[in-house]
C-alpha cells in the first residue's frame, strides 16, 4: 500500500487527542484538533466583545486544550515551536478539513453510541481510501463501525495510544473483521518507523490486551490491600519498583490516570465478559466507589489516594476517608528486594518471605499470571504480544511471563498448585517437556516459547533492525575492551558500543575510541558510536577523578583530559564520518563527545547538557571551545556583538540545563540543524549507518580546523557584572559565581584583546587550566562528594 500521511484530523482534543496531535508534531506531521461547540458563552466570553458565532468562542474547547500543551508536564511536545503544526477547529464548522487528511482518529468519550454517531457525522466529508481509526481503549472496534458501509470498514480499526503519548511506547492495533491486510500493516509500519511506537496486533475483546491484563491487575491489588489490611502508603511502597513496577506504583498511578477513569475502564470489561467466575476478578472494593461518590479522583481534584497540604503529602485513609501524615514503611521482605539487583532476585526476595508484604506479592504475581495465561489465545495468540504490552503500556519491567527468566518457574509452578490454583494445561505441558522458562537467549538471539509450535522460537526484528547482541553471535565483533565492543554492522560501516556503567567516560572508553579511529582510518568507510543500557553517557567518572585529587594527582587529570579532548577532535576532523547515536542522558562528556562528530542521529528522547557546574567544574572534553565556536560561526554575516550569542550558550552551561527532547537539543546549541532524529530507538543504530552512508554518498569532505578571532573580556565583561549582581541577590552562591567568572575567562580567550586570531586548541589548553584549578578548591571537592553519595548537586 503506498500512502503518505501528511495530514490528520483529531476529533476530540481532550487528553488523549491533544496529546496525539502533539506527538504527531513531534513527528513533523500536521494535524486538525477539533471537539465540540461550547453550549453557552461565559461572562468571559462576553467581556472579550464574542458572540455565539464568533470563531474564537465556537473553537475554544480545542485551542484551549492545544494551548495546555505548551505548559503540560510532562511535556507532550519535544519543541514548543511546532505546537504551528497543530491546528484547532471545531466539529460543526470544520468538517470540510477532513477531506485534506490521510487519517482521522476519532478519540470522543469512551461511549458505544457517541462513538457511532460521530462516525456517521464524519462520513460525508471522507474522502474515499481515508484511514479512520479509534483510539477507545476497550469498546468493540467492529461495533463502533456496525453500521458503516463496507468500503468504510475496509479502512476502519483501532489505533489505541497510551498515556502519556509521547513517552508510552505501546500502540495497541485492532483491525475489524473488513479492514483490509494492507490498510493494518500500513498503520503498523507507519506507527513504528513514522512514530516511534511498539507495535502489538490486539483481537476485538473487552479493553483489548494491556487494560484486559492492566485492569485485572490493578482490581487484584486493590483487592489484596483489603484482604491483608495493608494501607495505601504500604501497598504503593511494595507495588512500586521492588516489584518491578513503575515508581507511580499502584495508588498513585490511579491518582495521575483519574479513580473514575480507572473504574470506568475496569466497568468495560466486568459488562463485556461473560463467564461469572471471570467477572469476579474484575470487582473492586467498595473504597473505589466511596471515594468516587466523594470527589476524591486524584490529581485532577486535587486529593485521592493521597493529597498535599502545603508542602506535606498525605495518603488517605481507607476506612475512615481521613488524610493522614504517611508513616515509614518496612518489611523485611520489602527491605531484601529494595538492596536486590534484578528483577529476579527481588521477586524471590518476596516468594521466599513470610511476612504480609510477602504473601501480598505471592498472591498477586501468582492469580495474574494464571489469569495471562489463562487469556491465551483469546487475547493473543503468544506470550511476546502480552508481555510487550504490559512493558510498554504499563511500564513494567516485565511482562506476566517474561518476569519469571532467571527463576525457578517449575517450583512456582509446582506451589500454585499445591495452593489449589488451576494452571493452565499449556504451562504445565510445556513445563513437562522440558522447557523450563519462558524466554532463552543462544548465540546473541533471543527466543520464546510458542505455545502452537511447542518449541522455542526466534524473536522476529524488521530486517533493517541491527541487533547488536546478533552480530556478536554471528562473529561480526572487531575489537574490544571492558568499555566498548567493535562490530561491523555492514556496508563498510563499524559501530562502537559503549557498554561502562551508566556510559561514564574512562580512560577505557577513550582507549577503545582510539582503536575504533584506528579501525576506520586503515580498513572501514565510516562509523557510528551509541551506548547501551537506559543512558548514553552521564558524563565523566566522578569515582576516578575524586580519586587523582585525593592523591593530589593533577598531572595524571590533566593527561586525561587532554587525551579526550585529542580523540574527540580527531572524530570532528576525521577523514570518514562519524555519526554519534546518543539517547536518554546525554550529559558532560556525552554530549561533547555528541558535538565532535560529523552528524548526530540522536533518539527523540535524549536529553543533552554540559552539567559539570553541578560538580563544580566546567566543561573540558572540548563543550565550552564548541560552544564558543557555534556562537561565533553564528555572528558572521551579521552586525551583531559576539555576548548576544555566547550568553544563551553560556546560561545553558551555569545553569546545567538539559535538553527536554534531542530536538530542543537544537535550541539550545547541542545539536546542529542538520542533525536528525529518530524516534524509535529500535531503528536509532540503522538510521545512523544510513546517515553514514549519506554522507559517503555525497562526497564527505572533512572538516578543516580554522583559526578565528577572540571574543575577549571586553566582550563578555558584561556577564560577569550581571552575574555578580545576581549573586548578591541570592541567585547564586558566591561559588557560582567564581565558576562563572572562570568560564566567562575560556569563552572569551583568556586575557587576550578582542580580535586576536585564535584556533581550538588554545581553548581546549584553558579548558583543561581552569578544570584542574577548580579541581584543587574545597567546594569543588565537596560537590563532587556529594554527588557522588546523594546523587544530586550541592550549591555551596
Amino acid at each position: 500500500m503506498k500512502k503518505r500521511i501528511k495530514r490528520v484530523a483529531i476529533l476530540g482534543s481532550g487528553t488523549m487527542g491533544s496529546g496525539i496531535a502533539a506527538h504527531l508534531a513531534n513527528a513533523g506531521i500536521r494535524s486538525y484538533l477539533l471537539d465540540i461547540v461550547p453550549t453557552e458563552l461565559t461572562e468571559a466570553d462576553k467581556s472579550k466583545g464574542l458572540t455565539p458565532e464568533s470563531p474564537e468562542f465556537r473553537n475554544q474547547i480545542a485551542e484551549n486544550n492545544k494551548q495546555a500543551l505548551l505548559k503540560a508536564r510532562p511535556a507532550q511536545l519535544m519543541n514548543k515551536e511546532d505546537i504551528d503544526l497543530i491546528t484547532a477547529g471545531n466539529m460543526e464548522d470544520n468538517l470540510a478539513w477532513l477531506s485534506e487528511c490521510d487519517w482521522i482518529v476519532e478519540v470522543v468519550p469512551e461511549n458505544l453510541e457517541v462513538k457511532k454517531a460521530v462516525l456517521k457525522k464524519i462520513q460525508p466529508y471522507i474522502k474515499p481510501g481515508t484511514i479512520v481509526t479509534t483510539n477507545t481503549s476497550g469498546i468493540s472496534v467492529n461495533r463502533i463501525a456496525e453500521e458503516m458501509p463496507l468500503e468504510f470498514r475496509q479502512y476502519w480499526l483501532g489505533t489505541h495510544f497510551f498515556n502519556p503519548v509521547r513517552y508510552m511506547k505501546l500502540l495497541e492495533i485492532i483491525p475489524c473483521r473488513d479492514t483490509l491486510p494492507e490498510v493494518v500493516r500500513f498503520m503498523a509500519d507507519f506507527g513504528e518507523k513514522v512514530l516511534g511506537k511498539g507495535i502489538v496486533f490486539c483481537k476485538d475483546t473487552p479493553n483489548f490486551i494491556a487494560n484486559r491484563l492492566g485492569v485485572n491487575s490493578g482490581c487484584s491489588i486493590a483487592n489484596k490491600t483489603v484482604e491483608f489490611g495493608l494501607t495505601v502508603p504500604e501497598v504503593d511502597a511494595i507495588a512500586g519498583p521492588a516489584m518491578g513496577r513503575p515508581s507511580t506504583a499502584f495508588f498513585g498511578l490511579i491518582d495521575l490516570v483519574g479513580l473514575d477513569i480507572a473504574i470506568a475502564s475496569g466497568d468495560t470489561v466486568y459488562n463485556n465478559v461473560e463467564d461469572p467466575a471471570e467477572k469476579q476478578l474484575f470487582v473492586r472494593p467498595n473504597f473505589y466507589y466511596e471515594m468516587r461518590n466523594r470527589g476524591l479522583l486524584g490529581n485532577k481534584t486535587k486529593a485521592g489516594f493521597y493529597k498535599k497540604e502545603g508542602k506535606e503529602k498525605l495518603a488517605i485513609d481507607l476506612n475512615t476517608f481521613e488524610y493522614k501524615p504517611i508513616k515509614p514503611v518496612s518489611f523485611p521482605s520489602l527491605e531484601t528486594a529494595n538492596k536486590e539487583k534484578t528483577l529476579a532476585r527481588k521477586l524471590e526476595a518476596f516468594f521466599e518471605g513470610d511476612d504480609v508484604a510477602a504473601k501480598f506479592v505471592w498472591k498477586h504475581i501468582r492469580d495474574t499470571f494464571v489469569y495471562a495465561a489463562s487469556k491465551i489465545p483469546e487475547i493473543a495468540d503468544n506470550i511476546l504480544d502480552i508481555d510487550r504490552a504490559m512493558r510498554w503500556g504499563y511500564n513494567y519491567a516485565a511482562g506476566p511471563f517474561e518476569m519469571w527468566t532467571g527463576m525457578d518457574l517449575p517450583k512456582y509452578v509446582a506451589r500454585m498448585e499445591a495452593e489449589g490454583v488451576v494452571v493452565p494445561a499449556w504451562v504445565k505441558e510445556m513445563l513437562a517437556a522440558g522447557f523450563n522458562s519462558f524466554y532463552k537467549t543462544e548465540d546473541g538471539i533471543e527466543y520464546y516459547y510458542s505455545i502452537p509450535e511447542k518449541k522455542y522460537v526466534p524473536i522476529q526484528h524488521k530486517p533493517e533492525v541491527i541487533v547488536l547482541a546478533e552480530l556478536k553471535a554471528k562473529n561480526k565483533v572487531i575489537k574490544a575492551n571492558e568499555a566498548g565492543t567493535i562490530y561491523d554492522i555492514g556496508d563498510g560501516v563499524i559501530c562502537l558500543q559503549l557498554h561502562t556503567r551508566t556510559g561514564a567516560i574512562n580512560a577505557g572508553v577513550i582507549e577503545i575510541i582510539k582503536q575504533a579511529q584506528e579501525e576506520l582510518a586503515q580498513n572501514w568507510e565510516g562509523l557510528v558510536i551509541t551506548g547501551s543500557g537506559r543512558n548514553f553517557c552521564v558524563g565523566a567518572d566522578l569515582n576516578w577523578v575524586m580519586e587523582q585529587i585525593t592523591a593530589k594527582n593533577w598531572a595524571e587529570i590533566d593527561r586525561g583530559l587532554k587525551m579526550t579532548q585529542d580523540v574527540y577532535l580527531a572524530n570532528k576532523y576525521s577523514d570518514k564520518p562519524v555519526v554519534v547515536a546518543p539517547f536518554g542522558m546525554t550529559l558532560g562528556g556525552g554530549c561533547e563527545m555528541a558535538m565532535h562528530s560529523s552528524a548526530i542521529q540522536a533518539a527523540g528522547e535524549t536529553y543533552f547538557g554540559l552539567v559539570e557546574v553541578g560538580v563544580g567544574l566546567i566543561p573540558a572534553g572540548g563543550g565550552l571551545k564548541e560552544m564558543t565556536m557555534r556562537a561565533m560561526e553564528r555572528i558572521k554575516g551579521t552586525s551583531a556583538f559576539a555576548i548576544d550569542f555566547i550568553t544563551p550558550y553560556f546560561q545553558n552551561i551555569m545553569t546545567a540545563k538539559v535538553s527536554t527532547s534531542g530536538k530542543e537539543g537544537v535550541d539550545l546549541g547541542y545539536m546542529r540543524p542538520t542533525d536528525r532524529i529518530t524516534l524509535n530507538n529500535d531503528f536509532l543504530i540503522a538510521d545512523a549507518k544510513k546517515r553514514v552512508l549519506e554522507l559517503i554518498d555525497i562526497g564527505y569532505t572533512p572538516l578543516l580546523s580554522k583559526p578565528f578571532p577572540a571574543v575577549g573580556q571586553n566582550g563578555l565583561g558584561l556577564i560577569k557584572s550581571s552575574t555578580r549582581q545576581m549573586m548578591h541577590a541570592g541567585y547564586m552562591s558566591e561559588y557560582d559565581w567564581h565558576i562563572a567568572c572562570k568560564i566567562v575567562d575560556v569563552m572569551a580567550g583568556g586575557q587576550i584583546t578582542a580580535g586576536t586570531m585564535i584556533n581550538e586548541q588554545y581553548l581546549l589548553d584553558l579548558e583543561r587550566e581552569v578544570f584542574l584549578s577548580l579541581c584543587g578548591e574545597q567546594k569543588t571537592q565537596d560537590r563532587i562528594v556529594h554527588m557522588l553519595t546523594k546523587g544530586k548537586p550541592l550549591r555551596n
